[in-house]
């Protein structure tokens, strides 16, 4: 049980009658580990195949623009279950083997020396729906805390795999690399067999929850660790795609091992939807699928975006994200309204009745009004989204910030010292910098964003001096 939850449901929550006047909703939340939009069929993907995602989106909702928290992996994933902006939390870059990043000998900042953990008193999804009597459990990827900070410090009743680490050392059983001295296992995952494959296995442990809860509200968080790197798959996926032809209309994924790994992630979600068929319970279960962060560039055709993960580019950004529940979403339905991973948590609050006092703060905002209607569903809106992200990323190595407006984005580099500024509604791909030639949109743009950061109050880079 998490130290001091009790008090904090008291000081937050207050429960109320749920939504429905049925059984409690089930949820089913997969969170896909450096998962790129552009990599599924059902947002134009023609090479890989992934029809259990596909038929997914085809049975609920899917959103056109939604967009990660951070452009890596911690922060994202602290501000899905907090429903907070990672700046909020002071939790903007990711663990590292050194706790925080590095920086460059000759850098013109120095990153914050953010708490690398979610404090335990903030109140995180599972305890949104443990007071109604849900059973929850956290498989896989955990990456947001040492230990002490772990799924089951932080409220959730059952962990598998979870952890400090977010890089698994093999996706192979017996998921070790001794030579590896940093990450060296997963220590909450016991058992196996050769020739087990991790996402295999995650879905099994989910179906095994499955099982012993389905006549009881439940649940899963399942952050699977694919597709991050080590790029590893099953053999017979890597050669069909070695051997597969490349398609004309779209480039393929660059790397025929990642594209095999998301094939088989694909195979597994259809192993978990055709579970809640068998036993009964697809009526009445939630299943959300996202990403925590754009694809890496390296391994994914993130086109039409620029770059990927670790850039506050629309590649690092832009994730795909879709929503299921019958009779209460209308299948095939398409959301053009902009949407983050903030929106989870106030969505999950609304579903089951929990309402969030004012002063948790909680920068998501409840997506059920959009459910159903669709003269609410057209249109990016009004909505505007900030980002702080002050630190060097492997893959981008250019902190910094940015806020979408309207049709236009700011991004402002901190090293070296720069601004851009783009119209992403007619130029998605951000090509066309046009900071020269809008000056006063620089300066509107500029404000609003030192604003939000005075306003939101992180811990701070500095300068290095």
């Amino acid at each position: 049980m998490k130290i001091n939850s009790l008090c904090s449901l008291v000081l937050y929550l207050l429960i109320k009658i749920p939504l429905s006047s049925q059984s409690p909703p089930n949820f089913l939340i997969i969170m896909v580990d450096d998962l790129g939009k552009t990599d599924l069929g059902t947002y134009g993907n023609t090479f890989i195949e992934t029809p259990h995602i596909d038929q997914l989106a085809n049975q609920g909702m899917k959103w056109l623009n939604a967009y990660s928290a951070a452009p890596v992996c911690s922060p994202s994933r602290a501000a899905f279950l907090t429903g907070k902006n990672p700046a909020r939390v002071h939790f903007t870059g990711h663990i590292t083997a050194i706790g925080r990043h590095r920086h460059p000998e000759n850098s013109l900042i120095v990153p914050p020396r953010d708490l690398m953990f979610i404090p335990l008193e903030e109140v995180i999804i599972p305890e949104l729906v443990t007071k109604l009597g849900y059973r929850t459990i956290s498989i896989g990827k955990w990456h947001v805390g040492p230990k002490g900070f772990w799924p089951r410090d932080m409220g959730f009743d059952e962990n598998i795999a979870g952890w400090t680490h977010g890089s698994p050392p093999s996706h192979f059983f017996p998921y070790e690399d001794a030579n590896k001295k940093w990450n060296p296992n997963i220590p909450t995952l016991s058992g196996g067999e050769v020739g087990e494959y991790l996402s295999d296995r995650l879905t099994d442990e989910a179906i095994d929850f499955i099982d012993r809860n389905k006549d009881n509200p439940f649940l899963i968080y399942l952050p699977f660790y694919a597709v991050h790197t080590p790029l590893q798959a099953p053999k017979e996926l890597i050669n069909k795609y070695r051997d597969k032809p490349l398609t004309s209309d779209k480039n393929p994924a660059i790397d025929p091992v990642y594209a095999a790994m998301v094939d088989q992630l694909d195979q597994n979600i259809g192993r978990l939807i055709d579970k809640l068929d068998n036993v009964g319970i697809t009526e009445n279960t939630i299943v959300i699928f996202a990403s925590d962060n754009g694809a890496v560039k390296a391994t994914s055709d993130m086109s039409p975006y620029r770059e990927g993960k670790g850039h506050l580019y629309e590649g690092g950004l832009r994730v795909p994200f879709i929503m299921k529940w019958p009779n209460q979403i209308p299948p095939n339905s398409i959301n053009e309204i902009r949407t983050r991973t903030e929106d989870i948590f106030p969505t999950i609050a609304d579903i089951v009745g929990a309402e969030l006092a004012d002063n948790i703060n909680i920068d998501g905002e409840s997506l059920v009004s959009q459910f159903n209607g669709p003269s609410m569903r057209k249109g990016m809106g009004d909505r505007e989204m900030f980002w702080y992200y002050p630190h060097y990323a492997p893959q981008g190595n250019s902190p910094g910030g940015a806020i979408i407006s309207g049709d236009y984005k700011y991004i402002e580099f901190f090293d070296p010292r720069k601004y851009e500024l783009y119209n992403i509604k007619t130029d998605p791909g951000e090509q066309l910098d046009l900071s020269t030639k809008m000056p006063e949109k620089i300066i509107e743009l500029s404000g609003k964003f030192n604003k939000w950061i005075h306003e939101i109050n992180p811990i701070l880079h500095t300068v290095n001096n």
